[in-house]
């Protein structure tokens, strides 16, 4: 619903009624017609210019005009009525406009505070995320830190004992062994791709069938993959059967 601001000056009171022509006669606007023409003839006395200073001369002219002009309307039955009616269609249109207006600014508070509530759950949402993504993150740099601390304080622990003259065996970690597969898994690409690159599968042939030895440790490779492939193979026929 939109308001435009000579509506919003009316309805907030920041601006005055309009002056009615009762108004300008300082009467009731249940006057009687004698009432009126009395009120005129008052004024009139008031404000003619004969009778003012030469500083009120210009504001008293402006007053007579303005008197001259109303009591015109008043004095006249016909043009009255249809002063009153326009002047009735005009405050209803001004209470309409009220409220109306009044409805825009309940239902513009009401989406400002249903605004802030999501904005506010919006807030804490992200702000309980953003926590929780600190939290993990302090929660893996302690247990890095940990895990640094431990791994000097085994290292220096295995000098110590070397340089009392003990020998230290290995110890393997879980760390060490991730590390391991991941350079065998490696290795293991690497050589398949050559084996498809035309050049170098001719000479991983070759050396193949060159070495008795390294064949020999290829075939047992070859056989262990490929008896494990089997093996996973039927059990997994076996289990969907």
């Amino acid at each position: 619903m939109n308001c435009n601001n000579e509506l919003q000056k009316i309805v907030r009171g920041k601006e005055m009624q309009k002056e009615t022509l009762y108004d300008v006669l300082e009467v009731s606007e249940k006057a009687s017609s004698e009432v009126i023409e009395k009120a005129y003839k008052v004024l009139v006395k008031k404000y003619h210019p004969d009778l003012q200073t030469a500083n009120n001369k210009e504001h008293a002219e402006a007053m007579m005009k303005k008197i001259n002009e109303a009591y015109d309307i008043l004095s006249d039955d016909t043009k009255r009525k249809e002063y009153d009616n326009k002047l009735i269609q005009i405050r209803q249109q001004e209470e309409m406009a009220k409220q109306n207006f009044q409805e825009y600014e309940t239902t513009n508070d009401q989406n400002n505070s249903d605004n802030g509530n999501s904005y506010k759950r919006n807030y804490e949402a992200e702000r309980a995320k953003y926590e929780k993504k600190l939290m993990k993150e302090e929660m893996a740099q302690r247990k890095k830190m940990q895990d640094d601390l431990n791994k000097e304080y085994q290292n220096a622990y295995e000098n110590y004992l070397r340089n009392l003259g003990y020998k230290v065996k290995h110890r393997w970690t879980k760390e060490n062994i991730r590390d391991i597969f991941i350079v065998i898994a490696i290795m293991i690409l690497i050589i398949i791709i050559l084996w498809f690159i035309p050049p170098t599968h001719e000479w991983m042939v070759e050396f193949y069938e060159e070495n008795p030895i390294i064949k020999t440790i290829v075939n047992v490779i070859v056989s262990i993959v490929t008896g494990l492939f089997n093996g996973i193979v039927e059990f997994f026929s076996n289990l969907f059967k």
